[in-house]
Parts: structure tokens; sequence; C-alpha cells
């Protein structure tokens, strides 16, 4: 089944009830369809815990475009469901991450590191394993409320009331004209702290899921150049976060080994420090990549004024 990025069938004049229809669908049967493979078949491929947590925030972003269009009570359940399951596959997905990078990583390749390396790959196997355990628990909990929630809810999509859009085109431009000129305002602000460039790429997640809904009303070079330079940098961003989640972790790990078998600690010492200074050594460099994205995108704001012009003018009241 593909991830379903793009959907098809929205067009700028078809109205918001069908266009919130449309795209709930489409959004919904992607998470139904990877929750049992992610509860089931998590060791046969570790995809299919990552597009159950993409799936879960493409759907939870489809609701924040469409939350005038839908009921406010069952509007909420679902939103509730679905965190329930993204933070599951968020834990377990984080670990799948982790275990990847333990194999490859040249600080824990010499033959002093090798005990940090068998240590740390059995601990991240320990918590990997606890977190499937409460992936599928939470699996069995919230699959069969999600299940009927995602059937009922498309159904129940009708006309905003407030300043209503006169049509899904307009609402594309309301919407993502203010994703736009927010992500945009943080951009030019310069974040360099590890919080504030988190903050970022979270606001350019926002976007980026915005787009896949919004791309068919505004000409090509939203999709093809706009939605690529977001998603480069959320990657440059996300690798910032993972090398200091991955210090925090590191950290997290010493003082328990510390704590719970001090003597231990002496020959894994030299490997979780190796990797720990290897973690550290990103974060400048993320920082560097992302000073050379900034750079490009307000480029490139200027430069597709004409193909953007839509997308951030301010919707008439």
């Amino acid at each position: 089944m593909a991830d379903g990025k793009w959907i098809e069938g929205l067009t700028p004049g078809m109205s918001v009830t069908d266009a919130a229809r449309t795209t709930l669908v489409a959004r919904f049967a992607v998470v139904r369809h990877f929750l049992p493979l992610a509860a089931e078949k998590a060791r046969e491929d570790v995809e299919h815990v990552h597009q159950l947590r993409v799936g879960t925030r493409r759907a939870t972003a489809a609701l924040r475009v469409f939350a005038d269009a839908l009921p406010r009570r069952p509007l909420k359940a679902v939103k509730r469901t679905l965190r329930t399951v993204r933070r599951a596959a968020g834990d377990a997905r984080d670990w799948d991450v982790f275990l990847a990078s333990l194999p490859g990583a040249k600080a824990l390749s010499a033959a002093a590191a090798r005990p940090a390396l068998d240590f740390l790959l059995g601990y991240a196997i320990g918590e990997r394993t606890a977190a499937q355990e409460r992936l599928v628990s939470a699996t069995a909990e919230a699959g069969p409320l999600f299940a009927e929630q995602s059937e009922e809810l498309p159904g129940r999509a009708r006309e905003p009331q407030d300043d209503p859009p006169a049509n899904f085109g307009e609402l594309a431009v309301r919407q993502l004209g203010t994703l736009f000129r927010e992500f945009t305002a943080d951009v030019e602000a310069n974040p360099t702290d590890a919080p504030a460039l988190h903050a970022l790429r979270i606001a350019g997640k926002r976007l980026r899921y915005a787009i896949e809904i919004f791309a068919d009303c505004f000409p090509p070079a939203m999709k093809e150049t706009v939605y690529p330079a977001v998603e480069r940098v959320q990657e440059l961003l996300g690798g910032v976060q993972d090398a200091t989640v991955g210090m925090q972790r590191l950290a997290h790990i010493r003082d328990a080994v510390r704590a719970a078998v001090p003597k231990e600690w002496t020959r894994l010492r030299k490997g979780i420090d190796a990797l720990n200074a290897s973690l550290r050594t990103r974060v400048p460099a993320g920082k560097k990549a992302f000073a050379a994205w900034r750079k490009e995108w307000l480029e490139l704001r200027k430069s597709l004024k004409r193909e953007v012009a839509a997308a951030t003018v301010t919707a008439p009241a």
C-alpha cells in the first residue's frame, strides 16, 4: 500500500465538505492498514512501525486542516485515539533507529569499544522489546475504536459555519498562507539552540503535511520545489534532534550503569564516551547545514514570488 502522501481527487473548486471527506478517508486508510502490521509484524519489516507513526501524523494534520468542518466531540475523540497510537509507535520507532545506528557506528568499531557496543545492543533490544509490548497494547486498545471512529467521522463533515471559505481552494490560500508566513518568520529569526531548532522542525512538519493536502490548489512549483525544500530542512533538523536525544539517552544509560553496576563502567566507558563525542560533532555540523539551507530558502522565497504568491496572500475577511 502506498504511504498516502499525495491525495488524488482534490481540486480547488470543490466544497470544503467534499475535500474533508476525500482527505480523511485517504489518511485514515493508511493508519488502519499499518496498525495490525506494526503490532504483529514489526520484526519482519521496521517500516511498518515507521509508516504507522507517519500515518498518524498525517491523519492528525488533516484533522487540524478541517477542524472547522467537523463536529467538535468526535474530532477530539479521534485526535485522542491517534495520539495514543502515535506515541506508542514513536517510542518503538525511536529504539529502531537507535538500534540500527549501533553496528555501523565508527565510534564503536575499535576493539576497546566492543564491550560498549555489546552492552548498548542488549540494552536497546530490551527497550525495543518493551516498546513493542506497549505498541501491541495500544493497538489492542485503540485499534477497534479507531476503526469505528474513522468510518464515521468523514461522513459527518460539513461546511464551516464561521467565516466559511467559498471552496477548498480558498481554504488552501488561508491556511497555507498562514503556515508559510509563520514558518518563514521562524526561519528569519535564525534559531541556533536545540530547542528552537526543534520548534522550527515542528513548524516545518506542519507546513509539509499541509502542502501534501493543498498542493493541487497551487502551481506545480509548490510540489516540485517548495515541498522538497521543506522536506530537506526537516531532515537536517531531524539529524540535530536525533543527536541531541542520543546524547541525553547515553547520559541516562551512563548514570544507570554507574548506579547499578559501577564496576562495569570502566570497560564500557571508552565506547560510550566515544559514541557521545561522535554525536556531539553532529550538532554543529547540522547547524552549519541549516545555515546553508536557510540562505537557500530565503532566496527561494524571492525567486518564487509569483508561484507562491497565492499561498502568502491574506485571504479577505
